[in-house]
């Protein structure tokens, strides 16, 4: 793709090269008014504002960038742990980038962070969140590959490389399991859909409850401790009785409904049986220990950047020819890494001399 230039956002705005290139480095002698049209056509174009226009196309990509959305989610813990592992041996220096600090995304913080990555000419992205389109063509424009874990890439780049988890299969996994204890009123306590994980869980909670005659409420909160034992508090005074389940849409959302269960003096799992997803280092060291979808993030971070890695060193041999450097991405690209349902107590599961005896194990596809 043709990568816009000054000269462009000239013909656009009307305005000559040389106030476009003062307004886009801050000189003076232009209006504010001037200076915002010209920006935004910057903007609208794609144009990146270059800080170091000669060196840009020259410089050394020793670098891959990993965008999360909340830290406070453990389930990055071990992604990053199989990134670097995977990276190690190449000598990339890994950067992280958070765009939902403290649960709450910031598309403004996402706009500054793409700007950034291609400014400091970041070799390749792992993006934990589906990026805005305009973020994906943007870095396409500039070569830089990325890969998607956990949540999918936007519809118009749906070729993008991707290592997820089918949500569906496996929250139909986790409903099956539910349904054989008996329970019939589920309660899901779910993130926004700007992570797009959700989707998947979603539905097939949905299908399962579907199946099993279930009456299953979905709760969504902001993607935050804090505000989802809040909104778990609102919604249990403002009902009859204890719905039998609550299933959780990750750790922070756990953690949240876990502390305001344990205030309430509200027994798990006699009161009210506990199922997340995501596995977490202490989720066997609870009182009872979490029954919780495991979606092996550490491998699936492997994965991902060992994918990254071989789509930057084509793009390398490329070069060295005098060819194209545009990432090629191929099918074995879009790649799913079963999950697994971990049984614990905190379904109601029992546990003997380590082994749970009251249920199965089961392999989500």
């Amino acid at each position: 793709m043709a990568r816009s230039t000054m000269r462009d956002i000239s013909r656009v705005t009307g305005f000559s090269v040389f106030t476009v290139s003062r307004a886009l480095s801050g000189g003076d002698g232009v209006s504010e008014q001037s200076r915002e049209q010209i920006l935004k056509a910057a903007r609208d174009l794609g144009y990146v504002v270059n800080r170091a226009a000669q060196e840009l196309r020259r410089a050394k990509r020793d670098s891959v960038a990993v965008i999360t959305a909340s830290t406070s989610n453990s389930y990055y813990l071990d992604l990053m742990g199989g990134i670097q592992q995977a990276l190690a041996p190449s000598e990339w220096t890994v950067v992280i980038g958070d765009v939902a600090v403290d649960g709450a995304y910031d598309a403004r913080l996402e706009a500054r962070m793409i700007q950034r990555l291609i400014e400091s000419r970041t070799a390749g992205v792992i993006s934990t969140l589906t990026l805005q389109p305009a973020h994906t063509d943007l870095l396409a424009k500039w070569d830089i590959p990325v890969v998607f874990v956990d949540s999918s890439p936007p519809p118009e780049a749906a070729h993008f490389p991707s290592v997820t988890t089918n949500n569906h299969e496996a929250s139909l996994v986790v409903g099956q399991h539910l349904a054989e204890h008996g329970y019939k009123d589920w309660l899901f306590l779910v993130y926004p859909s700007k992570w797009s994980s959700r989707f998947g869980r979603e539905s097939g909670l949905r299908e399962a409850a579907r199946l099993h005659g279930v009456n299953l409420v979905v709760l969504e909160t902001a993607n935050d401790a804090a505000s989802a034992r809040e909104t778990l508090a609102r919604h249990l005074d403002g009902r009859a009785g204890l719905p039998r389940v609550v299933i959780a849409g990750n750790n922070p959302l756990l953690l949240g409904a876990m502390g305001l269960l344990r205030e309430r003096g509200i027994r798990i799992p006699d009161d009210m049986a506990v199922v997340a997803y995501d596995e977490f280092a202490w989720s066997a060291l609870t009182d009872p220990p979490i029954t919780l979808l495991n979606e092996q993030s550490e491998e699936i971070g492997r994965r991902a950047a060992m994918m990254l890695r071989d789509i930057i060193e084509g793009q390398e041999a490329a070069e060295r020819k005098g060819k194209s450097p545009s990432p090629v991405y191929l099918p074995e690209h879009r790649q799913q890494v079963p999950a697994k349902l971990t049984l614990r107590g905190s379904c109601g599961c029992v546990e003997q001399d380590g082994d749970v005896v009251k249920k199965g194990s089961f392999q989500a596809a």
